[in-house]
């Protein structure tokens, strides 16, 4: 499992934290796809893959369809930072990735699996930050209900080295562009990932897609119901 984030510490209304999940067995040929993109957009394999550089919209809509029949699922947790008041923004990224966390630890023991977890890292996060993140996620809090059975291990690793933190930055910027312009042709680039995108019986919302606070989703982002249907 992968993991990405848009909007933290950048005056965005908005704080979206996305993880691909991946079968092991899927890893390498996924990693592939990737580096397969990038040539297509002669990029070298070692460039990095970064959504919010890529400027045209047949660019972005060409990964976008070169993604749709890959084998991963998709979580996304939307954060309404303004909505925010108790929290200090220093407890901002350990709190919500405990959201993040849970419900692929969700998804991981429904499907009776175990996982290995990556997160993507700056360069200025301190090993110690990263050690903190780590036990918040790994031991009991009062604040999330991870499965921590499911888990083998927690790691941190450069998004510009990794291909597959690479497509989790593009699933989560290309999520986090649809939530902050609301159009129908940012919607689009969610929209052609329907199917990776984890629902439980039936329902996205509050599994593939959670909200915090909760909130009537419909009336902020009624483009959504197409997820729906």
């Amino acid at each position: 499992m992968r993991v990405g984030d848009e909007g933290i510490n950048r005056g965005a209304q908005w704080f979206i934290l996305t993880a691909i999940i991946v079968p092991k067995s899927y890893d390498l040929t996924l990693s592939d796809k990737i580096l397969n993109i990038k040539r297509s957009m002669n990029m070298d394999r070692k460039d990095q893959l970064h959504w919010n550089k890529i400027l045209k919209y047949d660019k972005k809509i060409k990964i976008i369809y070169d993604l749709i029949s890959e084998n991963f699922k998709i979580v996304h947790i939307a954060i309404n930072t303004s909505a925010i008041k108790k929290l200090k923004s220093k407890d901002l990224y350990p709190y919500f990735m405990s959201y993040l966390i849970e419900r692929v630890s969700y998804y991981v023991s429904n499907n009776k699996a175990k996982c290995n977890i990556f997160i993507s890292t700056r360069n200025e996060n301190s090993k110690e930050k990263n050690l903190y993140l780590k036990n918040e996620l790994m031991n009991p809090r009062k604040y999330h209900h991870i499965n921590t059975k499911c888990i083998n291990n927690i790691s941190f690793e450069d998004n510009r080295k990794r291909n597959l933190l690479q497509l989790a930055d593009v699933c989560c910027s290309s999520f986090a562009q649809a939530i902050k312009y609301n159009t129908k042709q940012e919607w689009e680039y969610v929209y052609k990932l329907k199917s990776n995108i984890w629902n439980y019986k039936g329902n996205v919302i509050n599994y593939g897609i959670k909200f915090y606070p909760p909130i009537d989703w419909f009336t902020y982002f009624p483009l959504l119901i197409n997820l729906l249907s």
